[in-house]
């Protein structure tokens, strides 16, 4: 109660000092003040509590994609490596096994680029 000339908290009041029209309103205006600072800090929390909850959907989308990140790479690896033994075979005058090799490994490269984009 910083206007109170005795700077006294309202639990050291007394009853006489509570009937005064002028402490009543000083306790009135406290009170709204409160109100009003209890509001404030009720609305940042909530935007704060909002803040969090986007950002914990975030990371719970960022760690599914983690998860299924290691198993398109992985594909991604093993469909290389099939394109490196078709050409191989390619090379060497087998077009048949280069093509069971190559076609397939083609197939998945893409099919893991398409996943990874999502």
């Amino acid at each position: 109660m910083s206007g109170h000339k005795n700077n006294k908290k309202i639990t050291d009041l007394t009853k006489k000092d509570l009937k005064s029209p002028g402490v009543v309103k000083i306790v009135i205006n406290e009170n709204k003040t409160l109100k009003e600072s209890l509001k404030e800090t009720q609305d940042e929390l909530e935007k704060m509590r909002e803040e969090k909850f986007e950002q914990e959907k975030k990371n719970v989308v960022l760690e599914e994609r983690q998860k299924t990140f290691f198993w398109i790479e992985l594909f991604k690896f093993l469909s290389i490596g099939g394109v490196g033994f078709s050409i191989n075979y390619f090379v060497s005058g087998n077009k048949t096994l280069a093509l069971a090799f190559g076609i397939p490994s083609v197939i998945i490269f893409i099919t893991m680029l398409i996943f990874s984009r999502k």
